[in-house]
């Protein structure tokens, strides 16, 4: 687990002290060492921060080069598999001169090409340099587990794992881009390939990119995506028994490691399997973070499941007076505007588990591909009005200046688009009275707030299956697993993700909507019914309570008015000049993300 950035220029020579300032940008993703490589001609170079997982000796220290001499590799992440692919290889007569897993991703791309993806299990992003073809390819795992941004202009091609490394190169222009932060306000996220730059890109999950440096000319294209729905008949016995194998084997690949392995642990059913699986063959230390004296701490909850299991628990506490000083370095360690406040949350675990490990498991993608986040059949668009005309409602909910009225209204308009109103947070109406006049008349006034998730959206399927489709390939890469890296990676912890396998995935894209979500059961009742086995039922089947701090009650203990009064957005007229007297201000979630911007827009540079 890594740290990677690089340059390639058209003409200019890219100096050693370039690259090393890429490097000391990324320092926290990679305390354990760096390097820099140069290529001869001088105008392309890779920098790497070392988290050494796999491998800790120095041969398999970075930017490494193959034994062939043809290619050059800097990458972020794990290949689960990488011990088998590298039995593989020797057969070929490959000459290894390490034991890692990045050199097994040199040996594949040399006898495969860019189809060596295929072979890989794991997550990653890496850049690799082809010197035959002339060619420097970025690719970002299959779920979007790990990040790559990028810039490519007439004279740059540049790309690191987060913005504070490339906000550090003079070839780059930080204009905003009006509508990524118009975006922000809907989705709590940025969404790809956007950035808050105009000029820089992310690589989706499960794309490539490559720049052909001798044409000048960049090309992208998706190597993975979900799979069609191709219903096998399964009956519940045989789902969870191949449920059973399939987590055995997932979690049983995510354990290999040459350091300690610890997990988060919250005490719900997502977190509860991760380390019932583990701890059968491992002995995994679990860390919880609790609100001492708060409602929303499951503290005891998650002592309970660690009782049950007989794993060795850590509770990290998270108190109101450290929210304060939390929301500056909550701002910092995301680079770009991010608005979800457990975030805050996984900072303070990670923080605590990496004192005691360099690894961790968690649970996330549970929901997402277990209908978790779905409690009723209004959640997949369902038991709306069967309405004749319906064009009304979309004007309506895009000039409503609150967001009083908008589920009531939502219950006229189709399954399918009911799904995406659900999906995000702020309408037309509740945005243009948070960003002064002059802002708003930068955004088109056709523009379609939907783009990211209308690309998403399934034809020929249930509403269920097309609402688990969206999430997978929005909520899960862009938010939860984008939440998890930043805020891990801040103090050089690794966060493995078992239920994000692509095996996993793409099983469950195989298997019948009523193996997912019961009228009766509920979601994720697979997972259920498989910890039974380990757990008491009390602690299985409690009611669902989303991981989130107490933001409301924390909320009063920040001067936030004044501190978005100070920002550099309000005196640059971005925010709206009477922002206090217009807007719908009661939500405590709009105030945070509102803050995020604030604070951001005085901690990073930016021209509008």
């Amino acid at each position: 687990m890594c740290g990677i950035a690089g340059i390639c220029r058209r003409a200019k020579a890219i100096q050693t002290a370039e690259l090393e300032a890429l490097s000391q940008a990324l320092h926290h993703r990679g305390p354990d060492g760096g390097g820099t490589w140069l290529h001869p001609s001088g105008r392309l170079g890779f920098a790497h921060r070392r988290l050494a997982i796999v491998d800790l000796s120095a041969a398999a220290a970075q930017p490494m080069q193959s034994s062939t001499g043809r290619t050059c590799i800097v990458f972020n992440g794990e290949i689960y598999n990488f011990r088998q692919l590298r039995q593989e290889a020797l057969r070929w007569g490959w000459r290894f001169r390490s034991e890692s897993d990045t050199e097994v991703i040199l040996a594949f791309y040399e006898h495969y090409g860019i189809e060596c993806l295929r072979f890989f299990r794991g997550m990653f992003a890496f850049a690799l340099w082809d010197e035959h073809e002339q060619r420097l390819w970025l690719v970002r795992d299959r779920l979007g587990i790990k990040p790559l941004y990028y810039v490519w202009n007439d004279n740059c091609f540049a790309f690191a794992s987060e913005l504070s490394a490339l906000q550090r190169l003079p070839d780059i222009e930080l204009r905003l881009d009006v509508t990524a932060l118009w975006d922000f306000l809907s989705y709590h996220y940025i969404p790809p390939p956007k950035s808050i730059y105009c000029q820089v890109r992310k690589v989706e999950a499960g794309t490539w990119v490559y720049l052909d440096v001798q044409r000048w000319r960049c090309v992208g294209q998706r190597y993975w995506q979900l799979p069609e729905p191709a219903e096998e008949e399964y009956t519940a016995e045989q789902a969870m028994e191949e449920l059973d194998r399939l987590l055995s084997e997932v979690v049983s690949e995510h354990l290999v490691a040459d350091v300690p392995i610890g997990a988060f642990l919250s005490g719900g059913v997502d977190s509860s399997v991760v380390v019932a699986y583990a701890r059968r063959q491992y002995p995994v230390r679990a860390f919880t973070v609790d609100f001492p004296g708060e409602s929303s701490s499951e503290k005891h909850f998650a002592e309970a499941v660690a009782r049950c299991l007989g794993v060795e628990h850590r509770v990290v506490p998270l108190a109101a007076e450290d929210f304060v000083p939390a929301i500056e370095h909550f701002v910092r360690v995301y680079g770009e505007p991010f608005g979800d406040t457990s975030g805050i949350a996984v900072l303070a675990v990670s923080r605590a588990a990496r004192a005691e490990v360099k690894a961790v498991l968690s649970g996330d993608g549970g929901d997402e591909l277990f209908a978790g986040y779905i409690q009723q059949s209004s959640d997949v668009g369902l038991n709306g009005f069967p309405v004749r005309s319906r064009r009304v409602v979309p004007w309506l909910l895009r000039c409503m200046p609150t967001r009083r009225g908008e589920r009531w209204l939502r219950l006229f308009l189709p399954a399918e688009e009911r799904v995406l109103r659900t999906s995000i947070w702020l309408e037309f109406g509740q945005k243009r009275r948070l960003f002064h006049p002059e802002f708003v008349a930068l955004v088109p006034s056709e523009y379609d707030e939907f783009w990211f998730l209308r690309q998403y959206q399934s034809q020929g399927v249930s509403p269920l299956r097309s609402r688990l489709r969206l999430d997978l390939q929005s909520w899960l890469p862009e938010k939860m697993l984008t939440k998890v890296d930043r805020a891990s990676m801040a103090v050089g912890l690794e966060v493995r993700v078992p239920l994000v396998d692509h095996r996993l995935v793409e099983w469950v894209c195989r298997v019948s909507d009523r193996l997912l979500w019961h009228p009766q059961w509920g979601g994720k009742w697979l997972l259920k019914r498989l910890l039974e086995r380990q757990l008491p039922p009390e602690l299985v089947y409690r009611p669902k309570k989303g991981f989130s701090i107490p933001l409301r009650e924390w909320l009063q203990r920040v001067r936030w008015r004044e501190r978005i009064c100070e920002s550099r957005f309000w005196c640059e007229k971005v925010f709206h000049p009477r922002l206090f007297q217009r807007a719908d201000l009661r939500s405590p979630v709009t105030r945070f993300l509102l803050l995020v911007l604030a604070v951001w827009s005085d901690e990073n540079p930016w021209v509008l």
